[in-house]
């Protein structure tokens, strides 16, 4: 009896010192196999880690893991054009990843088409065709599992069901809340940006709830997508013009369409042209200057159209409104701005922080800029330098996608609102509109030559280790 009250106290004892034991033994092998690596890598010799990586990806001459991997570019490919990547990064951030697949790969971008030259022993040319278009959500999921497939922590296979998962997944934001966010945006547009007044606000918030029903609208019935642009400009003018006794046609008729401005669509082209990529930078840019005259010229029709029903209506003009809002109030609106902003990009609520803060500094660097410099463009560089100053430091101390706070920053800094005045002008055969160009094109060279400053003094080697994705 006594003996086996021994053993049983005994025994926990035996059981803690074999325990003890084994981690020894575990972390003296964890040591040892440290070292090993450490002399592997010394030697140029691949480590244990790398190799067991490597039998998972599978040898490079397996034809089922070609396949994989050339449908990981693919998707990936498609996925970084649907949710809204810089096209002068797509390119670059798909070379690293099919350097580190292994894959002799080219890549070739216009708007909307990827070209994808596959060039090992079979060689194969695909064409990748996507529209582009806004889910930040999406894209940071995305970037992601691009770091991961640059790391080789995750399978092939599961990189493809991952992309496939997240391009199943419904949008970011549904209808809804894309309609809540026109409506709100072009609500405090308008005091925020146009100095505009209680009435202004109140009508722009109207006409952007139009907008946004329209935009769902277009977005449902191709036929109506080919005068989505015009016809909602006809509308915003024709309501504007007929209330244009009580409120600033400036402010309404610019905040209601703040969705629609092409200045973001020049920009990037601008910045493509600066990158060297000649066609995609030179289609867009004439995309965006057209896409002006569609917005100028429906805003002349819609105004023509009331001086035909009214001749003793009074003149339009692109003045400055004379709102009589206190400033603080600006302040208080603001963050609700970039938060509408936010969402039309697909944001979700835990970007929303870094992207109102983005664009406070940038709105922030303007106010104090142009009280003390009067050349709209070169405050226009120093707001976009500030901007991507942010959104870069903002990615090497968090590791978090930089394009996230940057997109909703530059948008609400691009001279979208230039442009349109530039192009109502010209239809109006204005002395004002025959510049509108130039101005256009000045203002968007500024903001990119801002942008590229601040990753070149922030990363001045590029990033090599994971992709950057940022303007």
């Amino acid at each position: 009896m006594s003996s086996t009250m021994k053993t049983s106290i005994s025994y926990p004892e035996s059981i803690c010192l074999a325990s003890e034991t084994k981690a020894i033994r575990i972390h003296w092998s964890t040591i040892r196999n440290a070292l090993n690596d450490a002399r592997r890598r010394d030697d140029g010799v691949p480590t244990i880690n790398e190799k067991r990586k490597d039998e998972e990806w599978g040898p490079d001459d397996d034809d089922d893991i070609m396949l994989l991997k050339r449908r990981v570019l693919v998707n990936l490919s498609r996925s970084l054009l649907l949710y809204g990547a810089p096209c002068h990064r797509i390119e670059q951030s798909l070379e690293q990843a099919a350097h580190v697949l292994g894959l002799e790969a080219a890549f070739f971008f216009i708007p909307g088409i990827m070209m994808i030259c596959f060039g090992d022993m079979q060689p194969r040319t695909l064409l990748v065709r996507c529209p582009q278009g806004f889910d930040m959500g999406k894209l940071a999921q995305v970037t992601g599992i691009a770091n991961a497939i640059c790391r080789k922590k995750l399978a092939l296979q599961e990189c493809i069901d991952k992309l496939e998962h997240i391009a199943q997944a419904p949008p970011t934001w549904g209808p809804w809340a894309i309609l809540m966010a026109h409506t709100v945006s072009s609500l405090l547009t308008t005091p925020v940006m146009f100095s505009g007044s209680w009435m202004d606000t109140a009508v722009s918030g109207g006409l952007g709830l139009m907008v946004g029903m329209l935009t769902l609208v277009a977005g449902k019935y191709a036929s109506y997508c080919n005068i989505f642009e015009i016809s909602t400009a006809i509308l915003v003018a024709f309501v504007a013009k007929a209330l244009n006794p009580w409120i600033c046609f400036t402010g309404v008729s610019l905040s209601a369409t703040a969705t629609l401005l092409p200045g973001y669509i020049l920009t990037m082209s601008i910045m493509e042209l600066s990158a060297k990529h000649v066609i995609t930078g030179t289609i867009r840019f004439i995309y965006a200057l057209i896409y002006a005259l569609f917005i100028g010229y429906g805003l002349e029709i819609g105004t023509s159209i009331y001086d035909a029903l009214d001749p003793s209506s009074s003149p339009t003009d692109f003045d400055t409104c004379a709102g009589n809002m206190p400033p603080w109030i600006y302040v208080g609106m603001f963050p609700f701005v970039a938060i509408s902003m936010a969402t039309t990009l697909g944001a979700t609520l835990q970007q929303w922080p870094s992207m109102v803060f983005c664009s406070a500094v940038g709105f922030g660097t303007t106010l104090i800029a142009s009280k003390v410099i009067t050349n709209y463009q070169i405050v226009g560089t120093i707001s976009a330098f500030s901007v991507g100053l942010f959104g870069n430091l903002y990615l090497k101390v968090t590791g978090d996608l930089a394009l996230v706070p940057l997109s909703c920053g530059i948008v609400l800094l691009v001279p979208g609102s230039v442009g349109i005045q530039g192009a109502y002008f010209l239809i109006r055969q204005d002395d004002q509109g025959t510049s509108f160009a130039v101005q256009m094109v000045v203002a968007s060279l500024g903001i990119a030559v801002g942008l590229f400053t601040a990753t070149l003094l922030v990363y001045p080697k590029g990033k090599r280790r994971y992709l950057y994705l940022s303007y």
